[in-house]
């Protein structure tokens, strides 16, 4: 009984010194690289993140870290939660306002390594820490929302997006089988006729969705394209962002020269995805690969 009683008074103390002297949260103290290649240690997780893309806004919402995010771009438009946050300008550094950043005085901004190279000179000088993001393809995007999971205390939230999202690609996998893969033009611009080369987001989820991009052999990123080669390249699909829709309508396409013999155009195969989805690298890239699939193969 004396024995039992000690054991009691023990724990309670232990208890009581525990809620005194709160520990670091697991895995902090925490180093870890960025973007740039700088390394970046955190004592805790910062719990006043400003976002300066809108693909890391809804990475940081869909893994738990919403509550976190006190300011964001006016890009930063999904989910809808982040309408509440204070917008700190646009998305490209010239148009962000570092004066209202500085007055939210956050404990990390996470800035695009591309974007936003001209505001790392200024975030020094305000002694305002920063960690910056650049993912290139699927691969780089799954990593960024594991390192974003970490830097903020929230990896099992990361690790159940990720799953998410990997398993929504898994089913398009098994869906599309051992099918050829019908070829699809991506227009992103009109004039000057702008395709996606094979170094895209774009592309990769056009092959991941089950089709093959006719340009997917280009390296350049953003390729200026001729009607000729695309007539030549005989597309089974048009597809373009839905910012591009009144542009790709069948009756305006099939009145480019030599379009009409295009496949894509006689079969009136023509659709749109959701732009955000698919040029922001966040969750909804998964999404976008299932709408791919479900333009090239049926819902």
């Amino acid at each position: 009984m004396y024995i039992k009683t000690v054991l009691c008074c023990l724990l309670l103390l232990a208890t009581t010194l525990a809620g005194l002297f709160p520990q670091e949260p697991r895995g902090f103290p925490l180093s870890i690289q960025d973007g740039l290649g700088r390394p970046v240690t955190l004592q805790r997780p910062p719990q006043r993140i400003v976002s300066l893309s809108p693909g890391v806004t809804e990475i940081l919402f869909a893994i738990g870290a919403g509550d976190q995010v006190l300011g964001v771009t006016e890009y930063c438009n999904y989910p809808p939660e982040a309408a509440s946050r204070t917008k700190v300008g646009g998305f490209s550094g010239i148009t962000v306002n570092l004066e209202t950043i500085a007055r939210l005085k956050p404990d990390m901004v996470i800035i695009s390594a591309f974007m936003h190279g001209r505001l790392i000179t200024l975030l020094e000088r305000l002694s305002l820490p920063f960690f910056a993001v650049e993912p290139r393809n699927f691969k780089e995007v799954y990593q960024t929302i594991e390192t974003l999971g970490s830097l903020t205390g929230n990896l099992r939230g990361a690790k159940e997006v990720l799953e998410g999202m990997q398993e929504k690609i898994r089913r398009v996998t098994e869906r599309r089988g051992n099918r050829e893969p019908p070829r699809v033009f991506w227009e992103l611009s009109d004039e000057p006729l702008i395709s996606a080369g094979g170094k895209t987001f774009i592309s990769e989820a056009i092959r991941l969705g089950g089709g093959m991009n006719i340009f997917e052999d280009l390296n350049e990123e953003w390729p200026m394209v001729s009607t000729e080669q695309v007539v030549r390249r005989k597309p089974d699909w048009i597809i373009a962002g839905d910012d591009h829709g009144k542009i790709i309508e069948p009756r305006a396409l099939a009145g480019r020269p030599g379009w009409g013999v295009i496949p894509a155009v006689r079969q009136n195969h023509i659709a749109l995805v959701n732009a955000d989805m698919l040029y922001r690298y966040g969750p909804r890239l998964a999404d976008a690969v299932v709408r791919i699939a479900d333009i090239l193969y049926g819902q």
